[in-house]
């Protein structure tokens, strides 16, 4: 009985390391840049921005419905102590400001911006 035990714990932590991937993924280096994605689930145009220590900068902005993509280089996030992102409706006068990010290079940055501006949610990978 002690060694069916054995055998099968034996088969079990062979089983464990089996189903390993072996593909090619490279490691992200120190200068992988921030990708910033933004779904506007709005009926205008939003504004995209990314403030570092109280300085805003535009990324972009994102149409109506639509989605986009903007990539941040590293150097320029890598010193800043506070990193927000903002997203500002071409046709109002709110924005809905993320809270303090954490990054590291080749991060990504998720940007759910949502009709009630307040329930606009912020992701990072």
């Amino acid at each position: 009985m002690r060694g069916a035990w054995g055998l099968v714990a034996l088969i079990a932590l062979a089983g464990c390391g089996a189903n390993r991937e072996t593909g090619n993924v490279a490691p992200l280096g120190p200068g992988d840049p921030v990708t910033v994605l933004t779904e506007n689930r709005r009926s205008d145009d939003v504004v995209v921005s990314l403030v570092r220590d109280g300085i805003r900068q535009r990324l972009g902005l994102v149409a109506a419905q639509t989605s986009g993509s903007f990539e941040v280089p590293w150097t320029g996030v890598a010193n800043a102590g506070r990193v927000r992102v903002v997203a500002t409706p071409i046709a109002g006068r709110r924005s809905f400001v993320s809270e303090q990010l954490v990054l590291r290079p080749g991060s990504e940055v998720t940007l759910s911006v949502t009709p009630a501006l307040g329930q606009s949610a912020v992701r990072v990978y």
